[in-house]
């Protein structure tokens, strides 16, 4: 029986895999136009990148082993496995627009739309933002940058003036 993920860097890395995989295996291509949902692994300085959450919900599962049993896995129960990681994009959204548009962009590469095209908008879920911070290292970065604003906020107008056209 195929083991759910158990943490983050385990999603990520399956999205990885899942790209990687799909490459050499068009069987596993041929079912990306039939996922509900796809999870986006944002990259600094390149496009995101997408999984299933049937592929991605799992530890460690290869393109065969996917293959294989697929009729057997339960994307209710990766949805569920992945929820605590992810949160879902609005379709009114302006990042859900951009992210749609580099889905299409990514499954037009290998032959496939979204499932229900533009009338029935699939969910795109994201990295929840404070888990995005954390992998970024930006935790650390923001609480440096909220303890230089309340200092500045006890500097005299003058000073602060200086501070200001230093940066």
């Amino acid at each position: 029986m195929m083991k759910l993920v158990q943490n983050l860097e385990s999603v990520l890395d399956a999205i990885r895999c899942l790209n990687v995989e799909l490459e050499s295996h068009s069987a596993l291509a041929d079912r990306l136009g039939l996922a509900h949902a796809f999870y986006v692994l944002e990259r600094d300085g390149e496009g995101p990148l997408f999984g299933f959450s049937k592929f991605v919900g799992y530890e460690k599962l290869s393109a065969e082993q996917y293959l294989n049993n697929y009729g057997k896995l339960d994307g209710r129960n990766t949805e569920n496995a992945l929820r605590p990681w992810f949160d879902e994009v609005r379709p009114s959204t302006p990042e859900y627009a951009r992210l749609y548009s580099e889905l299409e962009a990514w499954l037009n590469q290998y032959g496939k739309r979204p499932r229900g095209g533009k009338a029935q908008k699939v969910r795109i879920m994201v990295v929840r933002p404070e888990l995005r911070e954390a992998r970024r290292g930006t935790t650390e970065d923001r609480r440096l940058l909220e303890l230089m604003l309340a200092v500045a906020d006890l500097l005299p107008v003058r000073q602060r003036h200086e501070l200001r056209a230093a940066l």
